[in-house]
């Protein structure tokens, strides 16, 4: 079993993660930023990283994952290749404080950065625009440690027939990622940390797919909605084809959503969130499918988590601990495998 295989089944052990999505959009009061919002006026009071890891810890999370970058193009961390960061609203490094935080609780880390840049002006360059995404890639993968995983989004937006995010694309019309030269960017990737996995939403539309291979793991956003219908069922149904060799593939898969309704925190935020036994349900319904949870929590204005929502996730953690079987508890979550029924694979 070579190193990455490995991974994916020490992966798929953690079971229950954090997504936390923070940027412009904050302030903004938007969930897709255009990339005009002014980088000085993303100002938080007292961004917290330390606090989002206590809140993670105690509600029994194991990795987190962070917007470095989102749609909008604003980026977490002081890039050398755009003005459009932290480093121009005088905000410290988060990627690095954030990296450091969950590190220090014992948790490991992961990165979000958007395919799709709003304010980047080589992007419809497309051969300009790939190089761009290896120097920030590589930033990121070699001035932070070790990377969990990196959760690519927005592949749609230069692959959907005439844009069109909401139709499932007919036969002729499946994404290939050859516009994000995608094949190049995975090996880069890998040559850097050949550990890191590599995931890419297939967007809410096509739940459990995987837009582009190669892959690591797949992903199931906004999973919650089947999860709430109890009708726990395979999200897929199929395999993964390798398209170069033919062979079938294994891949692990993270059902994400969001404790409110939009993934950036708004005002009254605290209205509007599930129950703990809600969230309980949709752990234990996430590792009886074999894969892992990653719930989103936006951190407000002021760079925190909003104490309304804490309580409900340590309820969460102990209705889950008291409630799930054995099999399927933290300590003996096991990895996804091929005689699971309820692990199957899709096909592309």
């Amino acid at each position: 079993m070579n190193s990455l295989a490995k991974t994916k089944q020490a992966w798929s052990r953690l079971g229950y993660g954090m997504f936390i999505h923070f940027g412009v959009n904050t302030f903004a009061g938007t969930g897709w930023g255009d990339g005009t919002f002014p980088a000085e006026a993303f100002r938080p009071e007292g961004a917290a990283p330390e606090q989002w890891a206590d809140v993670a810890a105690k509600a029994g999370m194991k990795y987190a994952v962070l917007t470095a970058k989102h749609h909008d193009g604003f980026c977490l961390w002081p890039s050398k290749h755009t003005g459009y960061s932290v480093k121009a609203s005088g905000v410290p490094d988060l990627v690095r404080s954030f990296a450091g935080a969950f590190r220090a609780r014992g948790l490991k880390v992961g990165l979000y950065y958007s395919l799709w840049d709003r304010n980047c002006a080589c992007y419809e360059d497309d051969a300009k625009y790939a190089d761009y995404m290896k120097f920030q890639l590589e930033e990121l993968l070699t001035g932070y440690g070790d990377i969990l995983e990196l959760w690519f989004d927005g592949g749609w937006d230069k692959d959907s027939p005439a844009k069109d995010w909401s139709r499932e694309p007919a036969p002729d019309e499946e994404p290939d990622g050859r516009r994000w030269f995608w094949k190049e960017l995975y090996a880069h990737i890998h040559r850097i940390q050949p550990e890191c996995l590599v995931i890419q939403n297939s967007s809410s539309n096509r739940p459990g797919r995987v837009r582009y291979l190669p892959a690591d793991v797949r992903t199931s956003e906004h999973y919650h909605f089947i999860f709430e219908e109890k009708e726990c069922v395979p999200p897929a149904d199929g395999i993964v084809i390798d398209p170069d060799s033919g062979e079938p593939l294994e891949l692990p898969i993270e059902f994400c959503t969001t404790l409110t309704p939009d993934w950036f925190w708004k005002a009254g935020a605290c209205y509007s969130h599930p129950s703990a036994a809600c969230i309980a349900d949709w752990r234990l319904q996430a590792a009886r499918m074999g894969g892992n949870l990653l719930l989103n929590i936006g951190p407000d204005a002021k760079g925190r988590i909003p104490a309304c929502h804490q309580p409900f996730l340590t309820e969460a953690r102990e209705l889950f601990e008291k409630n799930a079987p054995e099999a399927i508890r933290p300590q003996a979550h096991a990895a996804a495998s091929s005689e699971n029924p309820l692990t199957q694979r899709n096909r592309l």
